[in-house]
């Protein structure tokens, strides 16, 4: 089939690679403005859009490029607020020539009731147009993670459709979604309300788990309990599970950020009240500053003139991204200070330098043996394969003093001082 995806997000390369991929012939629509998605952030999309490229399946155009009037299946999937959505679909109204239906699939995560609006919003433009096509607006709320989407979108947890179950759009979409419907674990088709409300929950039921585990760390770090042996607990009981239930120095990312402040806005907006989620939210603002916290006490508050040297940046491992990072209020505060820092993430470099660029209190560094050479104190902010086993001897010779701040809990406290380390954990190791 005949395919255009609308958008440069990190959603839009996705389904339009993996589109192409099953052989779909896919225009993607892109602005190729300051906030759209680089691909070299997700591992693997690189090779894989060259790839489709080259075998002719998918073709890279300008928004502001015509397209195949004929194409009438459109994903839209653009980092846009309701306007700008808005603004895409009746561009695709507008543009296309002929009475056959027109399927609009909305990927793009937006404010829950915004799918029913739009499904009225396409009709009316329709009716004003003086035509008579049927239009049809389905919501796709994708459930990818940064760092692995290519796998979740191929292998969907839960394939999630917004419409009527039995509709001929659904069976439309059904049919172009096939290879991935096949090897979902979950197919639901609900309202669109009700997929809204879905996609907000999961993330709003993340972000409190992960919250939850922090405030269970500070509790356990006062009263001198490793918070690790009290995961553990907790993820042995089958009703819990262990996902999302490290403790660590705050959540991040753009989207899942995004999301959970727009649920926020829908609670506070249909209840009159504020709820769990704007707890969840504290917590976690406060949790994000809590490794300048720790070294702020270490060193009394003299700050001027140390060297930290910092291990990772980007919000998660395997993304190059910094939005919503924890980094960035870490620099900040330790900047404020005027604290030197050397920073290592071996995937994140450009995107700091193009954040920061040639800060004066800002080394970043090709290596991790670099960014700790003569450093005062190491602090760790992303849990990135290779930091998991360094050599703990060249560590300790490389510092000044031998002093780790671990913002993942990844080194195990009891070994870390037989290394003759000090060593300050989210809720374990030394309490500060």
């Amino acid at each position: 089939m005949k395919l255009c995806v609308h958008g440069d997000s990190l959603f839009a390369w996705v389904t339009a690679v993996k589109l192409a991929e099953v052989g779909h012939e896919v225009v993607m629509r892109v602005s190729g403005v300051n906030n759209s998605f680089d691909p070299e952030r997700e591992p693997n999309l690189v090779s894989l859009l060259h790839k489709q490229q080259q075998s002719q399946r998918l073709k890279v155009i300008s928004l502001a490029d015509d397209f195949e009037s004929s194409i009438y299946i459109h994903f839209i999937a653009a980092d846009l607020a309701v306007d700008g959505i808005r603004v895409i679909m009746e561009s695709i109204i507008v543009a296309k020539q002929d009475d056959s239906p027109l399927y609009l699939l909305i990927v793009s995560t937006l404010p829950i009731g915004t799918l029913d609006a739009l499904s009225v919003l396409a009709k009316e433009r329709v009716s004003e147009l003086g035509r008579s096509h049927p239009v049809y607006v389905v919501g796709l709320p994708l459930f990818c993670r940064e760092g692995n989407a290519l796998v979740d979108f191929s292998k969907p947890s839960l394939l999630l459709m917004s419409g009527d179950e039995k509709s001929h759009e659904i069976t439309v979409v059904t049919e172009v979604l096939r290879p991935f419907v096949r090897k979902a674990a979950h197919v639901l088709v609900v309202p669109h309300r009700t997929a809204e409300l879905i996609k907000m929950g999961v993330n709003a039921m993340l972000a409190t788990r992960v919250s939850f585990m922090n405030e269970m760390a500070a509790l356990a770090e006062k009263i001198g309990v490793d918070i690790e042996l009290v995961r553990e607990g907790l993820a042995a009981d089958p009703r819990i599970g262990s996902d999302y239930l490290q403790a660590g120095c705050g959540f991040g990312g753009p989207n899942f950020s995004a999301d959970l402040l727009s649920f926020a806005k829908t609670l506070h907006q249909e209840l009159d009240t504020t709820g769990l989620i704007d707890t969840v939210l504290a917590i976690n603002d406060s949790q994000r500053e809590i490794l300048f916290r720790k070294v702020w006490r270490f060193f009394a508050g003299r700050l001027a003139g140390k060297k930290i040297a910092i291990w990772g940046a980007s919000f998660k491992a395997g993304t190059a991204s910094l939005e919503n990072s924890v980094v960035n209020p870490l620099l900040e505060a330790l900047w404020a200070q005027g604290c030197y820092t050397s920073v290592y993430d071996p995937m994140a470099a450009e995107a700091l330098y193009a954040q920061y660029g040639k800060h004066p209190l800002l080394t970043i560094a090709k290596t991790a043996s670099d960014a700790i050479t003569d450093a005062d104190a190491m602090v760790l902010v992303t849990a990135w394969d290779e930091f998991w086993n360094p050599d703990f001897e060249q560590l300790k010779h490389l510092l000044k003093q031998a002093v780790i701040f671990d913002g993942r809990n990844i080194y195990d406290p009891e070994f870390m001082q037989e290394q003759g380390f000090r060593y300050f954990a989210i809720g374990r190791g030394e309490a500060i």
